[in-house]
């Protein structure tokens, strides 16, 4: 599931799946995996996380109050999280990349308009569109070229 990511983006997952062990959660779900992305101090995305006053351990602390999303049969991943890997791969291959950079699976993730992610950015106000741009900035590119899914 993970060729073509680089090494700081399966370090990502790997920081996300554990925080879903550490709360027992039964799949890892996009808070679990927003957390993974930004608690790397390498990642521009902890950057505009801090720059926007939250600290990845906020992530981790509302991702444990919201209602447990379900175990998926097809191992630890749900759906939302899958849907994000593909996102990304696209991300990368639309921007130019050989590998899935944190950034590209960060637009991925923040382009989900539901689960743990998603209600997690809501509870800070934090506009996920938003910090596209600003991933996209980080990177030298157009605040405009964000993917488009739909």
């Amino acid at each position: 599931m993970f060729e073509d990511f680089s090494d700081k983006s399966i370090l990502a997952t790997q920081k996300a799946e554990e925080l879903a062990q550490q709360l027992n959660d039964e799949s890892v779900a996009t808070g679990h995996l927003i957390y993974g992305l930004s608690i790397d101090q390498s990642t521009c995305l902890h950057h505009i996380f801090l720059d926007l006053n939250v600290d990845p351990d906020m992530f981790s602390g509302y991702v444990n109050s919201l209602p447990r999303e379900p175990d998926e049969p097809d191992g630890p991943w749900n759906r939302h999280c899958r849907t994000a890997f593909g996102r990304a791969k696209d991300a990368a291959q639309q921007l130019g990349s050989k590998s899935v950079l944190p950034e590209h699976l960060a637009l991925a993730v923040l382009s989900i308009k539901a689960g743990s992610c998603y209600e997690t950015l809501k509870e800070f106000s934090i506009d996920p569109e938003y910090v596209q741009q600003l991933i996209l900035q980080s990177m030298g590119l157009d605040p405009e070229m964000v993917p488009e899914w739909f």
